[in-house]
C-alpha cells in the first residue's frame, strides 16, 4: 500500500508552519511544513510527555519562556489582505491577563496576534489585526469566550481575505464571535519575529501552560477541516 505523503493530503496543502514538537529535548525545534523556519526555544521551555506518549511544551509564563522564528524566515506569514488560518492546541493556566499564544505582529502598528484573556469574568481568545495606516483606527479586534483553564482544546481560527468577521474553533465546533463595530480590518505588512507565548518585544504577556503543534496555513480552513482535525488529534488528549 502506498503511503500518503504528508503534503498530499489536502488539510496539509499549501501550510507554512507545523510544529509537532517531535524533538523532545535541545533548543531548536523543526516544522513540519515545506518552508523551514528556525525555531528557537528561549530560556529553556519545558518538554513535557503526556501520558498517550504524545511531547508538548510547558511554558510557566514566570520565566520569561518563550518561543521565535527570526522575520525573514517568516515573511510568509505576513497576513494583511488574504486568507488565513491558525490551529494549536492549548492547555493554559489564568494567572497574569493577555497571555499571547502565536502572533507576527507590533501592536498597534502591523501584523496579527492571538491571545488569551480573562475580561469580566469571562475566559475570552482574541485575535488583534495593527493597522498603522487607518489612524486613529489602530487596531481591530475580535473575540471567542468559554476557554476554561486547566482543559485541552483545540483552537482554530480562520479568516478570509475581505470579510470582516472571521470565525474561532473549539474542538471542531464554530464559536459565537464578538466583533467591534469595524469589523476585522486588513493588518499592515509587518516586518517581525513570529513569536509563540509571548509579546512580540518578548519581555511580557506570557503564555503559562502547555501547548501542541502550532499551525499556520494562508487560507481559510473550513469548519468542516477543523472537525477532521480534532477528531484526527483528540485521542492524544483523553
Amino acid at each position: 500500500m502506498m503511503s500518503v505523503l504528508y503534503d498530499n493530503r489536502d488539510i496539509y496543502k499549501e501550510i507554512v508552519l507545523d510544529l509537532p514538537f517531535r524533538e523532545g529535548i535541545g533548543i531548536i525545534t523543526h516544522s513540519e511544513a515545506k518552508t523551514h523556519p528556525n525555531v528557537r526555544l528561549i530560556n529553556t521551555p519545558t518538554w513535557t510527555t503526556l501520558p498517550s506518549g504524545l511531547m508538548t511544551i510547558g511554558l510557566t509564563g514566570a520565566s520569561s519562556e518563550y518561543l521565535e522564528a527570526d522575520a525573514a524566515d517568516t515573511a510568509n506569514l505576513d497576513f494583511t489582505t488574504g486568507d488565513y488560518s491558525i490551529g494549536v492546541w492549548i492547555k493554559w493556566t489564568a494567572g497574569v491577563q493577555s497571555q499571547i499564544i502565536i502572533g507576527r505582529y507590533e501592536v498597534n502598528v502591523t501584523g496579527w496576534e492571538i491571545y488569551l484573556d480573562v475580561s469580566g469574568g469571562l475566559n475570552t481568545v482574541s485575535q488583534r489585526h495593527s493597522h498603522v495606516s487607518l489612524a486613529p483606527n489602530t487596531n481591530s479586534n475580535c473575540y471567542s469566550t468559554g476557554w476554561t483553564p486547566a482543559t485541552w482544546f483545540l483552537l482554530g481560527i480562520s479568516r478570509i481575505g475581505g470579510d470582516l468577521y472571521p470565525v474561532h474553533h473549539r474542538n471542531g465546533v464554530p464559536l459565537t464571535m464578538s466583533y467591534e463595530a469595524s469589523g476585522m480590518l486588513d493588518a499592515d505588512s509587518c516586518n517581525q519575529d513570529l513569536v509563540i507565548g509571548a509579546r512580540y518585544s518578548k519581555d511580557a504577556n506570557f503564555y503559562t501552560g502547555l501547548m501542541w503543534r502550532p499551525r499556520v496555513w494562508p487560507k481559510a480552513l473550513t469548519a468542516e477541516d477543523w472537525v477532521t482535525l480534532y477528531e484526527l488529534e483528540k485521542g492524544w488528549f483523553a
